[in-house]
């Protein structure tokens, strides 16, 4: 089994300013954001389908536990939503599709998805 790296998806950040120039095109940088973001899209979505995001199964109980806790708050915020999806790969040739999902306490837990 051939491990392959976690691959980040970098989510290209709204510029700010004007969008257009005085001739009503886009602006370089307005340009350089729908490129940079069409790019991403292609990657993760495609004809060949949705290409779930690859983490290691340590990496994977980092995101499901990261629980900042907010100020005022009687518990912490978990930034994991349910319904995440992830592809986990690991160097002992471990894969699975992982799920988040609640299992009744609130708290994300990632699940393997079983095909029969």
């Amino acid at each position: 089994m051939t491990y392959y790296p976690p691959q980040p998806v970098r989510i290209p950040n709204l510029p700010s300013g004007k969008f257009v120039n005085e001739n009503g095109m886009p602006t370089p940088e307005v340009l350089t954001f729908f490129e940079s973001l069409l790019t991403l899209l292609n990657s993760v979505l495609g004809n060949e389908g949705l290409v779930l995001p690859s983490q290691t199964g340590a990496n994977i109980t980092t995101i499901q536990n990261n629980a900042p806790q907010t100020q005022g708050a009687a518990a912490p915020t978990y930034t994991c939503q349910f319904g995440t999806m992830i592809y986990q790969t690991d160097t002992s040739g471990t894969t699975a599709v992982k799920i988040a999902v609640n299992n009744g306490s609130g708290v994300p837990i990632f699940k393997t998805v079983t095909l029969t």
